[in-house]
């Protein structure tokens, strides 16, 4: 009998996080789920829909709210992808513990990838879907304040992954990562997130990804294939798709094959 629960746990920090556990019956298997910057993993329709697939096939499944975030507590402004990483920490210590299952599957969208890197020595993940990883912070940082500045400066001009480093002003950027007065869709936003990612490629951590699946949108603007420094054993390309996933002419292409990835 399929069961949802409402749950809560505290990260390192103290913070309440909170999530949806859903299970049906007596499952071996667990998957956690996260969702990418500044979003609610709890409620967006690609988790939702994931977790009810896996519930099918008697996949427990916990889909959480980062700090700062949809249902969880806490202060979004500090966020930086090591934040991340104590969150991701804490859930998936609280999905062991609930489940019972020992080595846990793993779901991330975008700039979760590169929280889970550095976690990868410390948690067994058993099966890993990465979905649109935003692992290149380096570039895709330079990226989208090129993208962001041209749109303002001359917005008739068109960035792209191949342009953009035509178009970037370094020294701008460099500024810009000190502001302390960024604001994201719905959020302030400290520098200390743009001061540990403007050199970082988390790439590195996934050269050695049998157990991985990547899957990415054909068609990404906001973090493009091209963007990645590593190659994949294990690849889905969504034709047409953007970086969200989840019109339904793009969840169909990947869905299926994610769930079989991790039964």
């Amino acid at each position: 009998m399929r069961q949802t629960k409402l749950i809560e746990f505290q990260n390192k920090t103290g913070n309440l996080l909170r999530g949806i556990l859903l299970s049906n019956g007596n499952s071996r298997k667990a998957v956690l789920m996260c969702g990418g910057f500044e979003r609610s993993t709890t409620t967006e329709k690609k988790f939702k829909a994931t977790a009810d697939e896996l519930a099918k096939n008697n996949i427990i499944s916990l889909r959480f709210d980062y700090t700062g975030c949809g249902l969880s507590d806490g202060d979004f402004s500090k966020t930086t992808v090591g934040r991340i990483s104590g969150d991701i920490q804490s859930a998936a210590d609280f999905l062991r513990k609930e489940s019972g299952v020992k080595d846990i599957s793993l779901i991330c969208h975008s700039l979760s990838a590169c929280a889970i890197g550095s976690l990868l020595n410390n948690i067994n993940f058993k099966k890993i879907v990465l979905l649109s990883p935003a692992l290149n912070q380096k570039d895709l940082l330079r990226y989208w304040f090129t993208v962001s500045a041209m749109e303002k400066q001359n917005p008739h001009i068109k960035i792209n992954w191949s342009n953009f480093k035509n178009y970037l002003d370094e020294k701008r950027f460099q500024e810009d990562c000190l502001r302390t007065d960024k604001m994201t869709k719905s959020n302030y936003i400290c520098s200390a997130y743009f001061l540990e990612n403007k050199d970082k490629d988390y790439s590195s951590y996934f050269k050695n990804n049998q157990n991985v699946l990547h899957i990415h949108g054909s068609e990404d603007d906001k973090v493009p294939l091209e963007s990645l420094n590593v190659k994949f054993k294990n690849e889905i390309i969504v034709k047409g798709g953007g970086h969200d996933l989840e019109r339904p002419d793009m969840f169909e292409q990947w869905i299926n094959k994610a769930v079989e990835f991790i039964g």
